[in-house]
């Protein structure tokens, strides 16, 4: 029998494979040029991906330079042009953005060599190895506890909103001494942001668009992933970034095979 992914064995100099509980998430940080190798364990569990800059970066929120006053000489008076309600906009945390990304690839999936931007249009990761058929999705919102109501579920169930927030504050209570700037940073993401999670790189997932005509006559469906055990993709950081995924829950319609299952990811140097 072919051993899973849990069980194969590995070098001792392999970084260490570190579980996304099925119907849970898990939050990592990711130096610059480190890469995260995402796998889908089971073969049909998507994983809902953000990525956040880290707020102590350069281009976050702690520096009011290049994010919010892009290509301005200081020396001009272009910068008083900018309301101070669309200053503090623009000053908000730095976040992989799918519309961006779009509208930057001009494509609807990345691929392998394709970089994911962020909303003040910064790169943020880049896709350097895919093992999957490449099925992936951008178009699709992070499931919430409203997407079950309106599915017909009564009462609690776990979703990829909340596993977002829940991850990241994970991640902030577990940083070690001397890294409190970056614990503040992470539990002030969700109030910068408005309370409202971004929509997510949904790794694996197979949201076929289809339809004759133009954008209006297209329709899209929920299916199962194409992958198989142990597919995986790897996103290279193109600066300090928090990685945040979920092993989503989704377990009324088709996109986790019915069954949400464990995935798991590895931080390459």
């Amino acid at each position: 029998m072919q051993p899973t992914i849990q069980e194969r064995p590995r070098h001792d100099c392999e970084p260490p494979l570190q579980l996304i509980p099925a119907r849970r998430g898990a939050a990592t940080l990711l130096r610059r040029s480190q890469t995260i190798k995402i796998i889908n364990t089971s073969g049909h569990q998507v994983i809902d991906t953000w990525v956040f800059a880290v707020p102590t970066s350069t281009l976050s929120t702690s520096s009011l330079d290049a994010p919010v006053f892009p290509n301005i000489p200081f020396s001009t008076s272009s910068m008083t042009a900018y309301s101070a309600a669309a200053n503090t906009a623009a000053a908000a945390p730095e976040y992989m953005s799918m519309s961006h990304t779009r509208a930057s690839l001009l494509k609807l999936t990345p691929v392998v060599g394709d970089t994911l931007r962020s909303q003040k249009r910064a790169p943020m990761v880049t896709v350097v190895e895919d093992t999957s058929p490449g099925v992936h999705d951008t178009l699709i919102a992070a499931c919430d506890r409203w997407r079950y109501v309106e599915l017909g579920v009564r009462g609690y169930h776990e979703s990829c909103t909340d596993n977002c927030w829940d991850a990241l504050e994970k991640l902030a209570a577990a940083l070690p001494n001397g890294e409190e700037e970056l614990a503040e940073g992470l539990m002030g993401l969700q109030a910068g942001l408005g309370g409202r999670v971004p929509d997510p790189f949904n790794l694996f997932m197979n949201i076929p668009v289809s339809g004759e005509g133009d954008g209006a006559r297209k329709s899209v469906s929920f299916e199962a992933p194409l992958t198989k055990e142990g597919d995986f993709v790897c996103l290279k950081a193109e600066r300090d970034v928090v990685v945040v995924m979920s092993a989503c829950p989704q377990d009324v319609l088709s996109i986790n095979g019915g069954k949400p299952m464990n995935a798991h990811f590895q931080v390459l140097s």
